[in-house]
């Protein structure tokens, strides 16, 4: 099957427009958010009602973890009563004294069966190792997953 990537790489594409500040309008797919980066504010003193640039990039990996967890999960079939994904980034500083993704802490929450427990282990590292965004920054930020169980509700 050939692929046409440079189409594929226009359903992808993101475009962001400077509406002032450090404030942009972002777009991606026909989704509009506002993204701001409000250079007087530091992300250590915000109000918490600012979307930060380096906010978007761990909720886009933990989006993909889970599509590509369920995407995988079409031919394991674990029976999964709920799934959550959260990713935690541990910044440290480059060489130059400027801020970097240092480590991202992947903690994926799944409710499953205790008898399906090692076979949906086993798909969360699949998904960890197909995960596009997860493949983009090998090599460059340390990951770390972590897989916790719920109880199931039956």
């Amino acid at each position: 099957m050939a692929y046409d990537f440079e189409a594929i790489g226009e359903l992808f594409a993101a475009e962001a427009v400077w509406i002032g500040d450090g404030r942009t309008r972002t777009r991606l797919a026909g989704v509009e958010i506002e993204v701001d980066n409000p250079l007087e504010v530091s992300p250590l003193e915000s109000s918490g009602r600012v979307t930060w640039p380096e906010q978007v990039f761990p909720a886009a990996l933990a989006a993909c973890m889970i599509t590509t967890l369920t995407s995988i999960n079409k031919k394991m079939r674990v029976p999964i009563e709920g799934l959550r994904v959260r990713v935690k980034p541990i910044l440290g500083l480059d060489e130059d004294g400027g801020f970097k993704f240092e480590r991202m802490i992947i903690t994926v929450t799944i409710r499953v069966g205790r008898e399906h427990h090692a076979k949906a282990e086993r798909l969360v590292q699949l998904a960890h190792k197909y995960c596009l965004i997860s493949k983009a920054i090998k090599g460059n930020v340390e990951e770390e997953i972590r897989t916790v169980f719920e109880p199931t509700t039956s």
